[in-house]
């Protein structure tokens, strides 16, 4: 969170309802140029004048408890700063092998599960 007048002043730039998606998904008000959207909908903004490490964040476009295997991976190198430019700027060619993006099961039913292959050693 961050202090009362750059909230305040965030909340004015960004609008009502971007302010209250914001504080839901983030938990703090951001305000930056829309960079580009990609496959699944997500919104990527980035602010040059945020302190590093805090001027490039998504907005995801499912409601249901965004993750961070919703975004796609041409954007996870530019949201995480190991390319400058976006990938609509980039020769970006996906591989065969790549295959499609799936995501993280953790913690619900469809999570990978082990099984032994080994006899027992005591009968």
């Amino acid at each position: 969170m961050s202090t009362i007048g750059r909230t305040v002043k965030n909340f004015m730039k960004v609008g009502p309802s971007s302010y209250l998606r914001q504080m839901d998904t983030i938990g703090d008000t951001k305000w930056g140029r829309l960079v580009g959207t990609d496959v699944f909908g997500n919104k990527y903004f980035e602010n040059n004048d945020e302190i590093s490490g805090r001027e490039r964040w998504v907005e995801y476009a499912s409601e249901v408890q965004p993750d961070s295997g919703d975004i796609s991976p041409e954007w996870h190198g530019w949201l995480g700063r190991m390319v400058q430019e976006p990938p609509m700027e980039q020769s970006f060619e996906p591989k065969k092998w790549w295959g499609q993006p799936s995501p993280n099961f953790s913690g619900t039913p469809k999570a990978f599960k082990t099984y032994n292959t080994t006899r027992p050693k005591v009968n």
